[in-house]
């Protein structure tokens, strides 16, 4: 029978949110201590309950393979005398490693030949070095928030409770913060036993769910969603929820679904505010009838049984009741004071203390949107998406900014495409989100976005591996989505020194736009990599100009397309050599005196480059990047005759430095599309591959 191994760490309830990344960094150390080890198993098993994370290893070996170390000594020549004797070196060595001199091996090594020692090394038992490597596994689960409640003050996201700790039917001898291992875990708070006897790994999963334990994420969701399926109404659907359903799964160790209703006059308020409040604060799933309106019913999913005598489901329909309640008077008391009026008061809200106020950035806004689309429906969109951060409404429920000024406005009249860009200016929120529906909208967030990331830049606000307090890189990340989506034109740069210049002088730090590009580059970077591009193309188009997103997109692509053909393989190989040869030379003169073009290769040279320049741009122009490539690929011949007979760093120093001139002329050519010598060559791939 094949070895299984359980180990179940128990702790007090985990949020929610944390459990699915805690589980996979158990999963990833432990199959990490395993790999190190030399530990093969056949498969390895992850559970979590918000009381638990749990792995189980099958197919565990006794113990880790033995092992045969060579310790190098001395080489040959130190180790033997001429006549072939050990030397006092040979003889230390194999003291040293507690051998006979001849038992040591010569071996050839890239040094040459040297004395060496073997030595074999007997395989621990399996779970001795599990049992010492768990200590090790336990301390780098890290978590984004953790708490100390011991002397020692080792941190942890919860309490820990109690350890499982199983080889077979085995327990290991297991001890961590005072906290001792054994067979025996935890039940259902209330449904089950308080201690539960786990005798084998085989067992666990069954076990625990004699107690109400579904410790298997999937079978839970499989409950919950049939259990949603059999309350619904008649006639009724539910909403569909994925991060409701993936926050309840992980609530939950025996989830049941019940239904609730509430009264029919709460539908007057907007459905966006009834399905918040419901899901935000109660973590219900709202239901809705064929035709898509929402209907006075919810499901909300227990950590229990049942409610036979409904008990339970009357006291949340009363807590939902309050909640609403406080909706509908916010809802109508906001509209008391006009969305433009309360722009005027952002002044008192703070955006970022170096940064000053919303107030501020709204008007930041509206001068960003003016230099993308001088429209003044975007300019009034602009003025008021922030407004709704003052109301009752946006303190309640954070999570609908910018939605609940997009109904404000549309219940003060304001045209759709002004309403609709405030409620979509903070798409998207997420990967999984879409971008802003309307070009309004779209330029809104993208100017949104980019005044932040370069407010925090110059503020010193820049993100690390641990810290993005302001979620700069999901800003990012957005504003590359949204650029290409909607296929915003402006040049980057440009955009980013005009957003730059509204702050006041002095107020950023220095070398702000040169940052904020190499960080909006990498980004962008990001997106044509998930689209499948080769990192040679994106090295070459983004050492170029990133004149739009749209457009180094595009670039990309057509480089991808056209950088196996031979005329462009070749230019890249003379362009590297044109770059090598001018990062040696300090730059002088740029300007070619064609009276000094001596040879004819350098003059045929001269000449190609000013028509390319002519073809290159007209193509450039035209967004035509398979031309412009091809423009480039013709130049070819002259390139290569130019190299094979002329020499560039020749004694005469003015012709020298003209033909440098020539070459620093044909290198800013090819820089207009991007640095193409970074294409890796088509025998340099196969070199890779064979290494």
């Amino acid at each position: 029978m094949k070895n299984q191994f359980l180990f179940e760490l128990g702790t007090e309830e985990i949020p929610a949110s944390m459990i699915p990344d805690g589980l996979a960094r158990l999963v990833e150390r432990m199959a990490e201590l395993c790999r190190d080890n030399e530990l093969m198993f056949d498969r390895m098993s992850g559970f979590s309950t918000p009381r638990r994370l749990t792995v189980i290893l099958t197919g565990l070996p006794d113990r880790q393979p033995d092992r045969v170390d060579s310790v190098s000594g001395p080489p040959e020549s130190v180790a033997f005398d001429s006549q072939g004797n050990p030397t006092a070196a040979a003889q230390g060595f194999a003291r040293k490693m507690g051998l006979a001199v001849e038992e040591l091996t010569m071996e050839e090594t890239d040094r040459g030949r040297y004395l060496c020692a073997r030595r074999r090394k007997e395989g621990q038992a399996a779970p001795a070095i599990l049992v010492a490597g768990l200590p090790r596994v336990i301390s780098e689960l890290n978590w984004p928030k953790n708490m100390y409640w011991t002397a020692s003050q080792f941190r942890f996201i919860r309490p820990l409770r109690w350890f499982v700790c199983l080889w077979n039917e085995t327990v290991l001898p297991f001890q961590f913060e005072g906290v001792e291992a054994g067979g025996v875990s935890r039940g259902h708070r209330s449904l089950g036993r308080e201690e539960v006897e786990v005798r084998h790994p085989d067992e666990y999963v069954e076990v625990l769910r004699g107690e109400f334990v579904l410790v298997d994420e999937g079978e839970r969701r499989k409950k919950i969603e049939k259990e949603l399926g059999e309350q619904l109404p008649k006639d009724c659907r539910l909403l569909e929820d994925d991060r409701l359903m993936e926050t309840v799964v992980h609530l939950n160790e025996f989830p049941a679904v019940i239904r609730g209703g509430f009264d029919a006059r709460f539908l007057k308020i907007p459905r966006e505010v009834l399905v918040m409040v419901m899901r935000h604060h109660q973590k219900y799933f709202a239901v809705t009838h064929a035709d898509g309106t929402l209907a006075p019913w919810f499901l909300t999913v227990l950590n229990t049984r049942e409610d036979p005598d409904g008990r339970i489901r009357r006291g949340h329909e009363r807590v939902l009741k309050a909640r609403l309640e406080d909706a509908a008077f916010f809802w109508e008391a906001d509209q008391s004071v006009s969305l433009l009026d309360r722009a005027e008061g952002l002044q008192q809200v703070i955006f970022q203390e170096k940064l000053g106020s919303y107030l501020d950035k709204t008007r930041r806004l509206e001068n960003l949107c003016e230099f993308l689309l001088p429209d003044s429906e975007l300019k009034t969109a602009a003025r008021l998406c922030k407004a709704d951060l003052t109301t009752e409404m946006v303190r309640e429920l954070p999570e609908l900014q910018g939605t609940m000024g997009g109904l404000y406005a549309r219940q003060e009249g304001y045209p759709e495409a002004v309403w609709k860009a405030i409620y979509e200016h903070y798409l998207p929120a997420s990967v999984h989100d879409p971008c802003p529906s309307a070009r309004q909208g779209a330029l809104l967030s993208l100017a949104d976005r980019l005044d932040t990331i370069v407010g925090c830049f110059g503020a010193g606000i820049i993100p690390t591996g641990s810290s993005d307090p302001f979620a700069l890189r999901r800003q990012a990340q957005g504003m590359v989505r949204i650029a290409l989506e909607h296929q915003v034109e402006t040049p980057l740069a440009e955009l980013t020194s005009f957003a730059a210049e509204q702050f006041p002088e002095g107020l950023l730090e220095p070398g702000v736009v040169g940052r904020v590009m190499e960080f909006l580059a990498n980004r962008l970077r990001f997106a044509l990599q998930s689209e499948g591009i080769e990192y040679d193309v994106i090295n070459a188009v983004l050492s170029g100009p990133v004149d739009s997103i749209p457009r180094t997109r595009e670039r990309a692509r057509a480089l991808s397309r056209i950088k196996g053909e031979e005329d462009l393989e070749a230019v890249a190989a003379a362009f590297k050599r044109t770059k090598n040869i001018l990062e040696k030379q300090q730059r002088e003169e740029d300007s070619v005196r064609q009276e000094l073009l001596q040879e004819a290769e350098e003059r045929a040279l001269f000449s190609a480059v000013q028509d390319l320049e002519e073809s290159l741009q007209r193509a450039l122009e035209k967004k035509d990047y398979d031309r412009a490539l091809r423009e480039i690929a013709k130049i070819r011949e002259p390139v290569d005759r130019f190299f094979d007979a002329v020499l560039v760093m020749c004694p005469d120093e003015s012709l020298r430095r003209n033909r440098l001139a020539l070459l620093r002329r044909l290198d800013g050519l090819f820089l207009k599309f991007g640095d193409i010598s970074e294409i890796v060559q088509h025998g340099e791939r196969q070199g890779e591959n064979n290494a």
